[in-house]
């Protein structure tokens, strides 16, 4: 890990945690002490990263009040005020979102390899047929398959109606 201020690669691991239970460095050049949070925008925060970041994602995903989201967490036992979640929404939802949507779309070389289908064209019976998209209620595909594509005939039913004869 690199050192923030002088960017020294010649950093030692202290043994000893800060309260939160992040890990401590040295820097061997400078001498200076860090942890993993020195350098971001969660530097001098109270709480822990993970649960500033799950209060700013559920904030934006949820849209929920900020009054909500501190007595949500007053209730598991962490305790801060609207403010705070409003300063951590100022700090982290720029970066949050940009983060989400890159995961979302892909990034550099996996860029466009993910897409949808909503139709595609299966071999029913010998014969090509088209089936469009599935259900969204069940996520299965719907059957029968397209009625407008001429090669493809309905099944025959199981059962032959009885001829009528002239007596």
């Amino acid at each position: 890990m690199d050192y923030v201020a002088c960017g020294s690669t010649e950093v030692t691991e202290r043994p000893e945690r800060t309260a939160q239970g992040y890990r401590r460095f040295r820097c061997r050049t400078c001498g200076k002490q860090y942890n993993e949070r020195s350098g971001t925008v969660l530097n001098h925060a109270q709480y822990p990263s993970d649960v500033i970041a799950l209060v700013v994602l559920w904030q934006l995903r949820y849209r929920l009040t900020l009054r909500d989201l501190a007595e949500m967490f007053l209730i598991r036992g962490i305790v801060f005020s609207y403010e705070a979640v409003r300063e951590w929404e100022a700090k982290l939802a720029h970066a949050l979102t940009d983060e989400l949507r890159q995961r979302r779309r892909g990034k550099g070389a996996s860029r466009g390899r993910r897409w949808q289908v909503d139709e595609t064209y299966l071999k029913v019976r010998g014969r090509w047929a088209s089936c469009i998209g599935p259900s969204t209620a069940t996520a299965t595909w719907s059957i029968p398959c397209s009625a407008s594509t001429a090669t493809w005939r309905r099944p025959r039913p199981s059962f032959v109606r009885p001829s009528r004869s002239r007596a």
